[in-house]
Order: structure tokens, then sequence, then C-alpha cells
């Protein structure tokens, strides 16, 4: 009689709210703290992801190193490549891309803007440009061209050649001349994307 009292005070201590109780409580799961530590780690790991994206996209930087294109991009504006652009497309008429000349190999990349396509035959008369037999309308006023270089006389493109130009037509070493010349698709390293500091 007297050890079954005794028993139940003992039981009565693991009863009690206050006293001390030597049960193991179990612990519940904050499925609320979990769901937000999971949508963090989410929201890490695209952002990560995004960033890296960039950085291969648009991780290669150039910088123009003359008047040639100006007025759209003026001396010494840093660009941004879209080097992924020509990857899965074809440059297009008007693109202004980046490439390295293949007659030096050391030089530093070039940008100009594509004017004549695979197939295209085009020639320069009266200081304008003529592709396929029609005049070329640009999407800008320039100046006429002064020098016609080797567009003087008709140039056939063949099925992976491009004719660029700089945009300040007569301050621009392009496809008019040797040093640069017909540019195929391999010499391209990508499209211009923005200038930078925007």
């Amino acid at each position: 009689m007297f050890l079954s009292k005794r028993r139940l005070s003992n039981n009565s201590l693991f009863r009690k709210k206050d006293g001390l109780s030597f049960r193991r409580r179990r612990r519940k799961i904050d499925f609320d703290k979990v769901k937000h530590i999971l949508l963090l780690v989410v929201e890490l790991v695209l952002v990560v992801g995004l960033a890296y994206g960039v950085v291969i996209c648009f991780g290669k930087q150039v910088e123009c190193s003359n008047a040639s294109m100006e007025p759209t991009y003026e001396t010494s504006d840093k660009l941004l490549i879209n080097i992924i652009a020509y990857k899965f497309n074809s440059p297009e008429r008007g693109d202004v891309i980046a490439f390295k000349p293949r007659s030096n190999v050391n030089a530093s990349y070039s940008v100009k803007r594509v004017i004549g396509l695979p197939g295209d035959t085009l020639y320069i008369k009266s200081g304008r440009i003529y592709i396929n037999e029609e005049l070329y309308k640009e999407g800008m006023e320039l100046d006429p061209i002064e020098n016609a270089g080797v567009a003087a006389s008709p140039i056939k493109l063949l099925d992976n050649q491009y004719f660029v130009l700089g945009d300040n037509r007569n301050s621009s070493e392009d496809s008019r001349y040797e040093s640069i010349g017909l540019l195929s698709k391999e010499d391209i390293l990508g499209k211009i994307w923005i200038k930078y500091p925007f």
C-alpha cells in the first residue's frame, strides 16, 4: 500500500505542468519555417543561375577604339556582346557585330554594321550602297560614301560571307578595304547588345 502511494506520487510528478518532468517532449516540425527556408534556397539557386547565364551570354565586352561607329557609338564606349546570338541564328542586315579581322589575329575586336548578307550582290555608286540592284535605305542619316574601295565594282557574296561597314562611312576601315575584307560567320564574336554604363 505504501509502495503504490509512492508510485502514484511519482506519477503525479509527470502530470504536473509546473513541476519537473523527465519524459521527452516531442518537438513539432514547424512547417512554415521549413517552407520559408526552402523558398530562400530556391530563390538563391535561381539568382545564381540567372547571374551565371548573363555572364555566359553577355560576358564579353569590347571598346570602340576609334570613331568608325559614330554617331551610334562614340570612341571609348564600352559595349556588351551577346556571344550566343549567332549560335542558332545568322547575322541580319543592320546588326552591329564584333569580330576579329583574319588578317591580324593580334588585333582587338572591331565593331561594324552588317550590310551585305550571303548571296547578295552589292556595290557603291555615287556615295550610295546598292544591294541586288536596289538602293539600300539606311536607318539613319549618313554622309555619302567618298571612297567605295573594292565595292566600286559589284561584289557577289558567297554562302558564308558578310559585308560590313562602319556607321561613320568616311572614317572607317571595313569590308571596302583588304585589311578587313569580307567576313565569315566564324570571324564574328557576337552581336552588340548594349552600351554600359547605360
